[in-house]
């Protein structure tokens, strides 16, 4: 392995059940249905592919904007307070570049999401590249993922990839990547129904260990 790709939101840090707090609200405001289940099928979907899906029609660019900032504002109000890394991340990231292995992020969060986190946790230097996805397809496409590899200059049979949502792991397994899968906010069974090769409730679990180890990490 070469490189190892990390998913942002739910993987890197704990932050989705203020995600679907944000989306309940503007749901209850804009009129269209949210639950769990409809929530964990657009978790790691662009705002552009989910707003559509969730009010059942078309969405011109100015309503999606006005939709997409209120909902990523309320999620930034209330989880700010609270950003903290999943356990062992930090550790994690010194091991791999011990052992030269090139990081990247994945993510599909908006750009104001991604850089409240990166720059609050100190992590803006900490990856050799973070892939926009602007003009890709959005997960569970495998684009952003085989992005990842091209631009460290590897090979996606090179990478792990490291997800927290049905949509993240099959965009990762599409890309063959080898899966892991975080559980801070879907089961491990349904992360491996959807091709996780392994699961984790953070960073330092001992299998997590002996899967790096494996692979000379």
């Amino acid at each position: 392995m070469k490189a190892v790709v990390f998913d942002l939101n739910g993987t890197l840090v704990d932050d989705i059940a203020y995600h679907f707090a944000a989306f309940k609200a503007l749901a209850a405001k804009v009129g269209f249905a949210m639950d769990e289940a409809i929530f964990q099928s657009t978790n790691g979907q662009k705002n552009a592919d989910l707003f559509p899906r969730l009010l059942g029609r078309e969405v011109g660019p100015g309503f999606l904007d006005t939709l997409a900032n209120e909902k990523e504002s309320m999620y930034r109000t209330l989880y700010r307070p609270h950003m903290a890394p999943v356990k062992g991340a930090t550790e994690l990231f010194a091991r791999l570049r011990d052992r030269g292995i090139k990081l990247a992020i994945a993510s599909s969060a908006p750009d104001e999401n991604r850089t409240m986190v990166l720059e609050g946790l100190g992590w803006s230097t900490a990856f050799d590249a973070v892939i926009l996805p602007h003009d890709l397809p959005g997960k569970p496409a495998p684009d952003i993922y085989l992005a990842a590899a091209k631009t460290l200059g590897v090979e996606p049979t090179e990478c792990i990839a490291f997800e927290d949502a049905v949509n993240g792991v099959k965009s990762a397994n599409g890309a063959s990547m080898l899966v892991v899968g975080v559980t801070t906010n879907v089961p491990g069974d349904t992360l491996r129904e959807a091709g996780a090769q392994l699961t984790i409730a953070d960073f330092t679990a001992p299998e997590l260990d002996e899967l790096l180890a494996s692979h000379g990490l």
